[in-house]
């Protein structure tokens, strides 16, 4: 048996199977996994608190209530100053308007006089009527002139000035508009704010202090909230 044996010659070792290549990786090392070599999605807390950190949106009715206020306070010096010229162009108007009235008097009077004497009769005292008549239809015709210029010029001063104070008048009930819709919208939020704290929970509600109709009448508050909230927006509309 010995010698069958070392004819044989040594014997096998047993050789442990292989084990098998690991299955390919999409990237990164072993110890991280696709979804980290790609970058892990940013956490949801993260993106809340960023939504929170947001600046909360400026009160602009500030900014329009300060334009309406420059608008005014560059129209309001030229209406005083319209205002001004036109009293003064209004007593010019007067004085030329009774300049007016006293040489038509004079010219009615002269007239009457030329129809009464003669040229042939008294020719110097007619002469003389005949210059005071030539000079009174002059000054009325002057005067006539002078007053439908001043009158021309007070109407385009009084259209000019009317229109400004149109435009103040705007400007002001626009202002006043927003300041109402301002105020509305600071109740509108005073109220959503009151209505938020009477939502309370069922358990903070009962919670030492039993009160079965407590939650009834914190029902009929907000409701009561609501419709007036409602009520404002309408009104500010």
């Amino acid at each position: 048996m010995s010698d069958g044996a070392s004819d044989s010659g040594p014997e096998p070792r047993a050789v442990p199977p292989r084990k098998p290549p690991d299955p390919p990786r999409l990237g990164g090392t072993p110890k991280e996994s696709p979804t980290a070599a790609n970058g892990p999605p940013a956490p949801l807390t993260m993106r809340v608190a960023g939504s929170e950190d947001r600046p909360a949106p400026l009160d602009n009715y500030a900014d329009f209530i300060a334009r309406l206020d420059a608008a005014a306070g560059k129209l309001t010096p030229r209406r005083d100053a319209l205002s001004t010229a036109l009293g003064a162009a209004e007593m010019l108007f007067t004085q030329n308007q009774a300049g007016l009235e006293l040489w038509g008097q004079r010219l009615s009077l002269i007239s009457q006089l030329l129809a009464r004497h003669s040229s042939t009769n008294e020719a110097r005292r007619y002469s003389t009527l005949r210059e005071l008549h030539d000079v009174a239809v002059k000054m009325e015709r002057m005067f006539t002139s002078r007053t439908h210029r001043v009158q021309e010029v007070c109407r385009t001063i009084r259209a000019r000035r009317d229109q400004i104070e149109t435009s103040l008048f705007d400007l002001e009930k626009s202002r006043v508009k927003l300041a109402s819709s301002r105020m509305l919208a600071l109740e509108r939020e005073n109220l959503r704010k009151v209505a938020d704290d009477l939502s309370l929970s069922p358990a903070g509600v009962s919670l030492g202090f039993p009160d079965p109709g407590l939650r009834e009448s914190l029902r009929e508050a907000r409701e009561a909230i609501m419709m007036a909230e409602a009520l404002l927006e309408v009104k500010g509309n």
